[in-house]
């Protein structure tokens, strides 16, 4: 009989004491919280304190990535930079360098052309200056003929030109085939052109040129200027 009792008295405290502990917890609650902390105690592990309770519990958030560069890293790519800026200046500075060489250069021939030209300028004036003597002797230089062919010469200037070395004749039957005698000797464009002596000018009324054309002219068709009948002052003229 008193163990029949005792085992009641253990059932309906078994019932009443879990009945309490949850009424406690009820009595607690705000209204409106009790679905929020059986959520809230599914989130965090069956934990139902209010959220003051567990703001120190929180979750940490996730750091934030980074990148490290190494110093030496660094370094290598300042060093690159520097390395490619100075190769870009010394870049320029080798164009302006070949630039500068260049015009040098140019400027250079340009003077040494000038002065040539200044020269030949000088040579035929001071030829010019000279008058027939000069011409003669300077077209038996270039030609390279021998020296008893001046007073030769010097006959058939006198009588082809009277030493004018613009004479032009419009005459003569050369003229009338179309190919008028010209200059110091009297030659025809074509006798001029064949026989030009390589040094001389183009133009036909060039004294010298003229001389120098005649002059070949002469040891291609008669060997010497001693078989020219016009050569021969002592002869009378004729055209040759």
């Amino acid at each position: 009989m008193a163990r029949t009792a005792a085992t009641a008295l253990s059932s309906v405290l078994v019932l009443i004491i879990p009945a309490a502990i949850v009424i406690s917890g009820v009595a607690d609650m705000r209204p409106g919280e009790a679905g929020t902390h059986t959520e809230e105690a599914a989130l965090y592990g069956g934990d139902s304190r209010p959220a003051a309770a567990r703001a120190g519990h929180r979750a940490p958030a996730a750091a934030a990535r980074r990148v490290r560069v190494s110093s030496a890293g660094l370094e290598g790519q300042a060093a690159t930079f520097v390395a490619a800026g100075l190769t870009e200046q010394r870049f320029e500075a080798a164009a302006r360098a070949s630039r500068a060489s260049s015009e040098a250069r140019s400027a250079a021939l340009e003077e040494r052309r000038r002065a040539a030209a200044r020269k030949r300028a000088e040579a035929r004036e001071r030829v010019e200056a000279a008058g027939p003597a000069g011409w003669i002797r300077a077209c038996l230089r270039v030609t390279g003929s021998p020296e008893y062919w001046y007073a030769g010469l010097w006959t058939i200037a006198r009588r082809e030109s009277g030493f004018d070395p613009n004479a032009f004749n419009g005459w003569d039957a050369n003229a009338v085939a179309g190919e008028p005698s010209q200059g110091l000797f009297q030659t025809t464009m074509g006798t001029f052109r064949a026989h030009h002596q390589p040094g001389t000018a183009w133009d036909i009324n060039d004294p010298v040129a003229n001389c120098a054309a005649a002059v070949n002219y002469i040891k291609a068709q008669y060997g010497d200027i001693s078989a020219v009948q016009q050569a021969d002052s002592g002869s009378p003229p004729k055209g040759y």
